[in-house]
């Protein structure tokens, strides 16, 4: 369960502040929610208190695992990556969703490399854009740190990967 303060993270929106737990009558059911503040963009979602590990809300990562997030971003690309642009859409959807941050980084740093290779459609600009976000808000709550400089941070670990590669292809 969690508490007034605590930050959270959404699958589907990202890092936001738990500002209430409030008891609502919904279909006359009474029934607790947690009221969401959302970082990216000011939204308020309420979450049902009874429900909330099914959807996948769950506190942010600690600052010690940055590392290793941002070491995602500079591995290797998943060559597995579906070639069918319905299918390859469905799936890095889903790892988005999932809420898990590892995942959400390897998107990142997948459409990264496809837009270098393709110009990426509406859609998958869309879904990166959404990715890179959270990526972003959930970095920047648990290292407590400006959005700019995360932002910084990303590049600098996706830059690294290209470094790394080029160094090895040189060897």
């Amino acid at each position: 369960m969690f508490k007034i303060g605590d930050k959270v993270s959404h699958p589907a929106f990202g890092v936001g502040d738990i500002k209430k737990i409030e008891e609502k009558n919904f279909l006359g059911k009474k029934q607790k929610y947690y009221i969401l503040k959302l970082m990216v963009n000011e939204m308020t979602l309420m979450i049902p208190v009874n429900r909330a590990k099914e959807i996948g809300l769950r506190h942010i990562i600690n600052p010690k695992t940055v590392p290793e997030v941002l070491s995602v971003l500079g591995d290797k690309v998943d060559n597995e990556m579906e070639e069918n642009y319905k299918h390859r859409i469905k799936s890095q959807s889903e790892m988005v969703d999932s809420g898990d941050i590892l995942k959400v980084a390897q998107v990142v740093k997948n459409y990264i490399h496809l837009d270098n290779r393709d110009k990426l459609s509406t859609t998958e600009k869309g879904l990166y854009e959404r990715a890179r976000k959270i990526l972003e808000s959930e970095i920047s709550a648990a290292c407590n740190i400006e959005k700019s400089k995360v932002k910084f941070m990303i590049k600098e670990a996706i830059n690294k990967g290209r470094v790394g590669k080029a160094e090895r292809k040189n060897h």
